[in-house]
């Protein structure tokens, strides 16, 4: 049920037509759709931009490793953006806030408890190189705290003109403290990925060290 609506969302989507990026921030009056799928979660975040510094929308993220659910809001903003002639670079602060509930069945069924997370990104990029960076922390009461750092660099094996295909390879890499993920000593990894966007679509596909698939999807609207 949910992976059919989320086909759904994806569908309708595709037949706008404005610029895309993944930034959590879009243009005022714009809808987006983020996607997210890798070793240890599948994450769906749906967002409404009404002013130049925020955005405000629904994220659900099913966690593999723990099998559960987190359903919440989530308010994101733009803190400070650089604009130069030839480069461009952002900060950005998110928050949000809901319900964890166990998928998990039988006795040892844990009941639904409060959660959110805070975080802090940055980015700086050019039409050749990428840079940035991210810190979140979660709250989940009995489903376990975790911390999680990002980082990711990216080239562009050419510079493509406006409306073109824009193609990036990039190697992203994480560290969880608490955290094993699906392999055991994974708190830290990396993963090599190739960018792809056109228009209002952004897809992201790669693989990690441990060979498992990243599948990341972006739609304005």
């Amino acid at each position: 049920m949910r992976q059919t609506a989320i086909l759904i969302v994806i569908i309708a989507a595709s037949f706008m037509s404005l610029p895309a990026n993944a930034r959590p921030v879009s243009y005022p009056g714009g809808w987006t759709v983020m996607l997210r799928n890798d070793v240890d979660i599948n994450s769906a975040h749906i967002h409404y931009t009404p002013d130049p510094k925020h955005s405000v929308g629904a994220r659900i993220i099913y966690d593999r490793k723990g099998d559960f659910i987190y359903t919440g809001v989530q308010v994101n903003r733009l803190i400070k953006r650089w604009n130069k002639v030839d480069s461009q670079a952002n900060i950005y602060g998110m928050v949000s806030a809901g319900l964890v509930t166990d998928e998990t069945s039988g006795p040892f069924k844990r009941r639904d408890d409060g959660a959110g997370f805070i975080a802090l990104a940055a980015d700086w990029e050019t039409r050749r190189y990428f840079v940035s960076a991210s810190a979140e922390h979660w709250e989940r009461g009995q489903y376990d705290d975790e911390t999680a750092y990002h980082g990711r660099l990216g080239i562009a094996p050419y510079v493509a003109g406006t409306g073109a295909l824009h193609t990036w390879v990039m190697v992203e890499g994480h560290h969880k403290p608490e955290s094993d993920g699906l392999v055991k000593n994974d708190n830290v990894g990396a993963t090599a990925l190739l960018r792809f966007f056109k228009g209002p679509s952004l897809l992201e596909v790669g693989i990690d060290d441990q060979g498992e698939a990243l599948l990341n999807y972006i739609h304005r609207f």
